[in-house]
């Protein structure tokens, strides 16, 4: 079965040796969700990564990245609390306005309209006072990260002597050339990163630091990583089963080892499992709540209102372009008779306007449902945009109206 492991989960036994045998390599996803939880669950999280200290390596790639991100990654968890307390108020806002139009059109009483905002000016305001008590209780503040992180002083310790040697510059700059080329190819891993503007390379650069670490060990590699984009798992009707097979390949190749790969929680299940080690339910209900919200903070995209009206008027005008061709081409379709070429010609050329329209009619109604469900933070909407066509086509747009406009999009 081990040349198929890309294609099977691992079972509980077999995290549990794997836990014993392998080399472990941390990914920065998983340091920096410690600063998207609470104390409690951080100090779990931290004693489970403890029983497995002397196993545990990151690569230099990696550290970089942490040091890079763990005060945006606070400032995340800081501006969470704020961003759901503007999304209640939001939402509140809509539910008292329908409420009011179906007072209107249903001719009630103002006591009867009373009775029916009451309860939901009560419930939302409960609700916003919990979500702000629970944020007095988060215990890392802007200041405390950069003067004096507690998270950073507990990894120092846990990792001090396991971190990796960059590569040279020769070797760095092989690596780029090799990034871009996989990128081009869609090898993994670090092709769904090509779009990145800056660190693209940052994923292929820590698996060759990996690589080069396994073949002078001669160990498996277990990676706990909570990445899960398809350059880096395979899936199987949305299942994470286990790392892509081409990983899986280079890494007996290269090594002559085997590689396995879970994310944060199934590590902390895998520890729990192992050893006399605490993780609570709610430790573990956290590391996934944390690892998905990785997922969805890839998909937001924090833009102005102006530049989403220009964008939304982009699309409206595409589509009224599209239409006016399609008519165009659908009456010279009906005139022409015979020439079969010119009927494939203008029959591709129907299809393909009937598919843009239809994509940008898809846009427009997303991203107007995107702007009804985003908070508004210091001026900016905050987008959670699940396709990723229309997410990249936003981004290029803002890039290139900021190109023309005094306003940073």
């Amino acid at each position: 079965m081990e040349p198929f492991s890309s294609h099977w989960r691992m079972t509980n036994r077999q995290l549990a040796e794997a836990l014993k045998e392998s080399l472990i390599v941390l990914d920065s996803s998983v340091m920096l969700d410690l600063y998207r939880v609470t104390p409690s669950a951080r100090a779990e999280m931290i004693n489970s990564l403890l029983i497995v200290k002397e196993s545990l390596w990151i690569p230099h790639q990696v550290a970089l990245e942490f040091h890079s991100n763990r005060v945006s990654a606070a400032q995340d968890q800081l501006n969470f609390y704020d961003e759901t307390c503007k999304s209640l108020e939001a939402a509140q806002k809509q539910a008292l306005q329908r409420i009011n139009e179906f007072a209107n059109r249903s001719a009630l009483k103002d006591e009867e309209k009373k009775d029916l905002k009451g309860p939901l000016e009560q419930a939302f305001r409960v609700a916003i006072e919990r979500v702000r008590s629970h944020q007095g209780l988060f215990d890392l503040t802007l200041g405390k990260v950069l003067n004096d992180d507690p998270v950073l002083k507990d990894l120092a310790r846990l990792l001090d002597g396991r971190v990796g040697d960059p590569l040279s510059d020769e070797e760095y700059a092989t690596a780029q050339g090799e990034a871009d080329r996989r990128k081009g190819e869609k090898i993994p891993p670090g092709y769904k990163d090509g779009a990145k503007k800056s660190n693209s390379a940052g994923d292929y650069i820590w698996w060759e630091q990996t690589l080069i670490k396994a073949a002078e060990d001669r160990v498996p590699i277990l990676i706990v990583s909570n990445d899960e984009k398809e350059d880096w798992i395979t899936k199987r009707a949305d299942f994470s089963l286990g790392p892509r097979a081409e990983l899986t390949r280079e890494m007996w190749q290269r090594a002559g080892v085997p590689l396995r790969l879970v994310n944060f929680p199934r590590f902390l299940e895998g520890i729990k499992g192992s050893s006399t080690v605490s993780v609570s339910r709610e430790t573990l209900s956290q590391a996934d709540i944390a690892r998905r919200r990785g997922g969805e903070r890839s998909r937001r995209v924090r833009v102005s209102p102006r530049l989403v009206k220009d964008f939304e008027d982009f699309m409206l005008a595409a589509i009224e372009r599209r239409e006016a061709s399609l008519g165009r081409n659908m009456s010279e379709r009906d005139r022409v008779t015979g020439d079969l070429e010119g009927e494939e010609l203008l029959d591709a050329e129907i299809e393909q306007a009937n598919y843009a329209i239809g994509m940008y009619r898809d846009w427009v109604r997303e991203i107007r449902q995107a702007v009804s469900d985003a908070p508004l933070v210091k001026g900016r909407l905050l987008l959670s945009i699940d396709n990723e066509s229309l997410r990249r086509a936003l981004v290029r747009r803002a890039r290139m109206w900021s190109e023309g406009e005094n306003e940073n999009p």
